[in-house]
This record gives structure tokens, sequence and C-alpha cells, in this order.
């Protein structure tokens, strides 16, 4: 597996390929903004897309959304940090294991090495339409202040 996930409700999911990464976050996102219209009384039906922004944006402020690792990075942190090569192996092990294409439990071990992870923003997964870099070089390439 190439990227393992963190939800906000620290389950642990590993995946192959970016797109799949995307889809099971923005399934997370979505699940935090119906659970907070439901608990707001909200309806999407009588919500502008302005007030549906903001409740997507509370939503997940509150949960932190998922957090993304490459699979190499923590194993690589796990060397750095001189764990045990028994360990490492066996998170590796873990992170290919095909049957934990669900969710599972985060070991408390893992935890404490994630932290020391930078993880990758959901943005860099995507095709990168809306990322900040793209912005910035249009208003270089335009003359504009991009306003």
């Amino acid at each position: 597996m190439k990227y393992v996930v963190l939800s906000p409700h620290n389950k642990m999911i590993c995946f192959d390929h970016s797109s799949q990464v995307e889809e099971y976050c923005l399934d997370q996102d979505n699940e935090a903004l119906d659970n907070y219209c439901k608990d707001q009384e909200f309806t999407y039906e009588t919500m502008t897309p302005v007030e549906i922004g903001y409740s997507y944006v509370a939503a997940n402020a509150e949960l932190n959304g998922c957090k993304i690792y490459e699979t190499r990075q923590v194993l690589n942190k796990m060397k750095e940090l001189q764990a045990d090569e028994e360990l490492i192996n066996r998170v590796n092990n873990m992170f290919n294991n095909r049957r934990l294409n669900n969710e599972f439990a985060c070991p408390s071990y893992l935890e404490d090495v994630l932290m020391e992870v930078t993880p990758i923003p959901v943005a860099c997964m995507t095709d990168g339409i809306y990322i900040m870099d793209n912005v910035d070089s249009a208003s270089d390439e335009r003359d504009n202040s991009g306003v």
C-alpha cells in the first residue's frame, strides 16, 4: 500500500491509489457535514450555498479531518527513531495486508510515530486545480494580482 489515512475517529485505512484516498476523505468530510447539519437542525433544502460552505468548514474544523501519510515516510520515520526492526516489519506487513481495506483501530505504537510525520494535505492528492501554487503562477504569467 502507498498511503495510510488516519480518520478523525482515530481509525486507519490503507490505499494504493490517490483517487481512493480522495474518495475516502471526501466521504469522511461529507459525513461530518451531515452530522453537523443534523445537530444544528439545518436542512440542505433551506440552506444557501454559502451556508452549506460555512457548515462544511465548521463541521470539519471540529474534527480536524483526515490525515494522510505515505507508508514509505512512516517506515522511514520508524527507522530514524530507531524502532525495533521486528516492529518495522510488522507495520510494513500491516500496511501491505490486503484484508485491511477496511478501517481498523490505529495501534498506539503507531500513533506516536505518526505524530512525528508531516501529513500530506488532501489538496495535494488531487490534480491541483485550486491549490495556491496554481493561483500564484497564473498571476505571475498574466501580469495581474490575481484579484
